[in-house]
């Protein structure tokens, strides 16, 4: 079975924006980020990624681009391997990062563009849509995410900040991301008031324009079993596999090599590696 989309975080670590909730700080590997520390783990295992993204079976590439001062090479060359396999990418990253230069996001599918008070904190929907404006010259889909990160700001996008997003024509998507793991606010009924009062986005953009994190379609609403998102890293000794991305602990270290067969029989998670609250 594909792997469906593979995951990659060049470094693993948080990056410099430095966001509180970032689920790469639970990471058991994770280290404070700094620009000579991802340096060493792009000069250890470039080669031993790049094996991966052209060995691996999955349908879609997910990078996760945060410090392009030393990332842009190896994002460069994993969006031409990718493509040459006719596999698409989509690159994540912040609208400060397209706005200084678009140029990045060059080969990419998609642009998944994140949206929280750390990374937009004033005039949001006007930076969201520059952003994606310029995006545009690179890539055919741009999808907002939205990150429900503080109880203010999801009541934000609860009482009406999500249906804005969700009118700008130049976004193609909008996807309602939990932080991983939930902080206390985040439970079962906090999901059920919010899901009753977006209901009419819901019967109107659901799975269309509007899509739900996927522990809150998987595990409360049954919309499906865990979509499965797979994520590899840079890691002593080769490179960490996860079977989650949100997973703090690695499911195994090995080489290119080992993991295109130990992962030939990709199932997804059963059960979220992380407390759902739900």
């Amino acid at each position: 079975m594909s792997l469906g989309v593979l995951s990659v975080h060049l470094d693993g670590a948080p990056c410099s924006v430095a966001c509180a909730f970032c689920y790469l700080g639970a990471r058991q590997d994770a280290r404070p980020s700094d620009g000579d520390g991802l340096v060493r783990d792009l000069r250890r295992r470039p080669d031993e990624l790049e094996r991966a993204v052209a060995r691996l079976d999955y349908a879609e590439l997910a990078i996760a681009l945060s410090e392009p001062a030393v990332e842009q090479a190896a994002v460069t060359r994993l969006v031409a391997i990718a493509a040459a396999r006719n596999k698409p990418t989509a690159i994540t990253t912040t609208a400060q990062i397209v706005l200084e230069d678009p140029s990045r996001l060059r080969g990419a599918a998609r642009l998944n563009l994140s949206v929280d008070p750390w990374k937009l904190p004033v005039d949001l929907l006007d930076t969201v849509r520059a952003a994606a404006s310029a995006a545009r010259a690179e890539v055919r889909e741009v999808v907002a995410i939205a990150t429900l990160s503080t109880p203010g700001f999801s009541a934000l996008l609860v009482e009406g900040l999500l249906a804005q997003l969700l009118e700008l024509p130049v976004l193609d998507g909008v996807a309602l991301n939990a932080l991983k793991p939930p902080p206390p606010f985040c439970d079962r009924d906090f999901w059920l008031r919010a899901l009753a009062k977006l209901g009419p986005l819901l019967d109107s953009q659901l799975e269309r324009r509007l899509h739900l994190d996927c522990y809150v379609a998987a595990r409360l609403l049954g919309l499906g079993g865990c979509p499965g998102r797979a994520d590899v890293t840079p890691a002593e000794g080769g490179l960490a596999f996860r079977s989650c991305v949100y997973a703090p602990g690695a499911d195994r270290v090995e080489s290119a090599t080992e993991l295109a067969s130990t992962t030939a029989g990709f199932v997804p998670p059963a059960v979220c590696p992380f407390d759902t609250r739900l």
